[in-house]
Formats: C-alpha cells, sequence, structure tokens
C-alpha cells in the first residue's frame, strides 16, 4: 500500500475524492433528482475511513473528508459547474480548492427564504450489532435514569434526533463512553459540543441540559482518578470497534 508521504500525496487523494463526489453527483443528484445536502452527507459519511493504520495517511484522509465537505457545502456555487464541466481535471479541481481556502460565505442581514441549516450530527456510522453493544453497556453501568435503556433509546441519541433527550444518571460515566468511542474514530472530534447545542443529555436533576463544560469537566476528573467502571466502560468500546 502507498503511504501518504507529500503533500501532492494528499492533494491527489483529494482529486480522487472529488472525482468520485462528482459522479455519484451527476448520477444521484442531476440524473436521480436526490436533495443536495442529503448526497453531501452521504457522500462524507461512507467515505469517512480508510484501510489504514498509518497515523500520516488517516490524518491526510481526514483533512481531505473535511476540506471535501467544505467545498461541497461553502463552495457549492463552484463545485456544480466544475462537476458539469466536460474538462474536469486534477487542475481545475485545485483551482476550486485554492478558491475555497480564500472564500468566506457572505453575511446577509436577511434572507427572503428558509436557508437550509445542516443537521446536527456525531457523524456516527454505527451497526445495529455496535448499538447493542451499546446500549448493553449503558444499562450494565447505569449510565442513564432509566430502568432499561431500549436500543431505539441510543439510536435516537446518536442520530442527535431532533426533540429526544435522556437524563444522566452517571455524567463521568457518559463522558467516557464518548470519548472512548472517540478515540476508535466512532464518532465526531466535537461530540461535546455536539450534545450540548442538541439538548441531547439532561441532568441528574432533571433541571436543564448537561452543557460542554459539564462534560468536559466529568471528562477531567475521572481521567485523574479512573474507576472499575471507567475501565470497564473503556474495554466494552475496544470489543465493539474491532
Amino acid at each position: 500500500m502507498h503511504h501518504f508521504v507529500t503533500e501532492q500525496d494528499a492533494a491527489q487523494e483529494l482529486y480522487a475524492l472529488l472525482a468520485e463526489a462528482r459522479t455519484l453527483y451527476l448520477r444521484d443528484v442531476v440524473t436521480g433528482s436526490k436533495q443536495y445536502h442529503r448526497y453531501v452527507e452521504d457522500f462524507v459519511n461512507s467515505h469517512r475511513y480508510i484501510d489504514c493504520n498509518h497515523a500520516m495517511c488517516r490524518n491526510c484522509h481526514e483533512m481531505n473528508i473535511h476540506i471535501l465537505k467544505g467545498m461541497l457545502y461553502d463552495c457549492a456555487h463552484l463545485v456544480k459547474p466544475l462537476f458539469a464541466a466536460t474538462d474536469f481535471s486534477f487542475e481545475k479541481c485545485m483551482e476550486v480548492k485554492q478558491t475555497y481556502d480564500t472564500f468566506s460565505p457572505p453575511v446577509t442581514p436577511c434572507e427572503p427564504e428558509k436557508i437550509w441549516e445542516r443537521p446536527l450530527s456525531l457523524e456516527c456510522n454505527l451497526t445495529r450489532k455496535q448499538m447493542i453493544s451499546i446500549t448493553a453497556c449503558v444499562n450494565a453501568y447505569h449510565l442513564f435514569c432509566v430502568s432499561d435503556v431500549r436500543v431505539e433509546d441510543m439510536e435516537a441519541l446518536f442520530a442527535c434526533r431532533k426533540g429526544f433527550s435522556i437524563r444522566v444518571n452517571k455524567l463521568r460515566l457518559v463522558a467516557i463512553l464518548f470519548n472512548s468511542l472517540l478515540e476508535h474514530s466512532l464518532i465526531r472530534y466535537e461530540w461535546q459540543s455536539t450534545l450540548e447545542t442538541g439538548r441531547l443529555l439532561v441532568r441528574k436533576s432533571g433541571k436543564g441540559f448537561v452543557s460542554q463544560s459539564n462534560l468536559s469537566s466529568s471528562l477531567t476528573a475521572l481521567r485523574k482518578k479512573m474507576t472499575s467502571a471507567a475501565y470497564g466502560i473503556q474495554q466494552a468500546v475496544d470489543e465493539l470497534a474491532k
């Protein structure tokens, strides 16, 4: 397997991703009438991981996925004509990428039409089997104030389903669960802010929602003094990530 070594290697992978994104755009959006934002999310989520444990390769791929997503959203007015053009090439793609690097979306005080907002997401693609394992873990360690958490509850939580929330029983253990999933690249880096924004976790008192600061401080405190339950959760995540 060829590993990423130079900036040119990273640029070539970005071009390959754009070429594949172009093929699916023409097939699914132009011909199939798929919603553009759904096409973007589906493409990004289906190309998030690579079959390589080399650190530089993984970092470059993650960077390229981030760039690609930004280009597809923030520079859609440039990407769509690029994809539709017959002279699609590496050079043309790098020109659009350079424009994206210096592009700032215009700020308008008022828009007559409702602008579509990106759905809140932990950017996870967990299987049903992994969801069952997570549910068993949260029940075993009583992470939430629910006598028997269902798989459907965890699916709603990880999907950031609008209107869904669950009351936390052991915040530190909830924090270590999500952090362990992050360590295996199963959820996005910004999981703390995502959970806060979505108001997905209710405080144990039932008054208010768990904030990013609450999660961060709980994780820091537990790292300083790990418990057998915390180690058990880490081991459970290690197993489901295999």
